[in-house]
């Protein structure tokens, strides 16, 4: 069979043109798990009411004033919520002074969240506030943003002026390079409560929270990405701000916690159904689906993943963790896959023993 150089073109481009998006489909399905952490300590005895002090928040240098302040208020509100929330639902005995009436006095007093530690003014505070422990904490926020160049394909000359029997020119492609963005936000948080004399009661320094945000672009008739493209900073800075102060409440209150991925499907038709199976809330089924997928390529870490995540929402999380700790062992991960892993690897393995097997 002969084809003309027009025709050629065509076929050559559009072999390109799959070769570059892939000849399989993906499903995507946001997930939310969420679970009781029992605390792992008690107390001392007598310990009833604490006040909670406005974070102290460090950054890089690149945020602003009225942000920091911003987030050291919202850091404290959360652990007050949080304790009421315990209080409430859970039949915890703590509670809390409110922060409008202790901010109001400790602005009268002219005193600080820094120093508080120390003896004699954490005692002077919490006698003043008439509570028995104090909790502060330290919020160091870092976001770095780096760009990259990644290749785009325009196909503007695929269609040519080449055709059936005609000659006159094939089809082609040409490439660029250009700019792919990504910010790196990284919370690392100090909390503490403090006692009369200023000794710790608690202390919870945990490895730093980390969210990745990045935007490439498009394979085809792309343009360069900025960080005007990337989400708002804030939105990740919230997110890992109570992921940090819930870990740290649930040491010793019962403490709701949530994590939420987004989950792809590999491109195995197996792996698509168990997307599509999870979406309709049918977990046997996903489970099934994601099994088969994994069968037929033991590499497949993103439905390794699904398995994972889909055993935690039926709340078998031994099996969570056998199907984290395969995920993250397999070769071929990109950073955010790693990270992502791992980090799911690490928390079903420090939570599983204390999650509240009522809920």
């Amino acid at each position: 069979m002969r084809f003309s150089q027009g025709v050629t073109g065509l076929l050559v481009g559009a072999g390109l043109m799959l070769a570059v998006v892939g000849c399989g489909s993906t499903e995507k399905y946001d997930v939310t798990i969420s679970y009781v952490l029992e605390p792992t300590q008690s107390l001392p005895q007598g310990l009833t009411t604490v006040a909670v002090i406005d974070s102290e928040v460090k950054t890089d240098g690149t945020e602003d004033t009225d942000r920091i302040q911003k987030w050291s208020k919202i850091s404290a509100d959360m652990i007050e919520q949080m304790i009421d929330e315990a209080a409430k639902k859970h039949g915890s005995p703590l509670t809390v002074a409110k922060r409008r009436e202790t901010s109001k006095i400790m602005a009268e007093k002219d005193m600080v969240a820094a120093g508080l530690v120390s003896g004699n003014q954490a005692q002077a505070a919490a006698q003043l506030l008439n509570v028995q422990a104090l909790i502060t904490s330290d919020l160091n926020i870092r976001t770095e943003v780096k760009a990259s160049k990644k290749t785009s394909y325009q196909m503007s000359h695929l269609y040519g002026y080449g055709g059936w029997r005609r000659g006159g020119g094939g089809g082609g492609t040409t490439s660029e390079e250009l700019d792919a963005i990504a910010r790196n936000i990284t919370l690392q948080p100090k909390y503490a409560m403090v006692d009369l004399s200023g000794q710790a009661i608690l202390d919870y320094a945990p490895k730093p929270f980390r969210k990745l945000d990045s935007k490439k672009p498009s394979g085809f008739y792309g343009r360069s990405s900025g960080e005007a493209d990337l989400d708002p900073v804030d939105h990740y800075i919230g997110e890992l701000v109570e992921q940090g102060t819930r870990e740290f409440v649930s040491m010793f209150v019962p403490c709701e916690v949530e994590y939420s991925y987004e989950l792809r499907s590999s491109r195995n038709e197996d792996s698509a159904s168990g997307i599509l199976a999870l979406r309709a809330d049918d977990y046997d089924s996903a489970k099934q689906f994601f099994r088969s997928a994994l069968a037929n390529d033991p590499k497949d870490h993103r439905s390794a993943f699904c398995l994972g995540v889909t055993s935690e929402l039926t709340g078998d999380w031994d099996a969570a963790l056998k199907y984290y700790r395969q995920a993250a062992a397999m070769p071929g991960l990109d950073d955010d896959e790693v990270r992502m892993y791992v980090a799911a690897k690490d928390r079903v393995t420090e939570h599983k023993d204390r999650i509240r097997k009522s809920n």
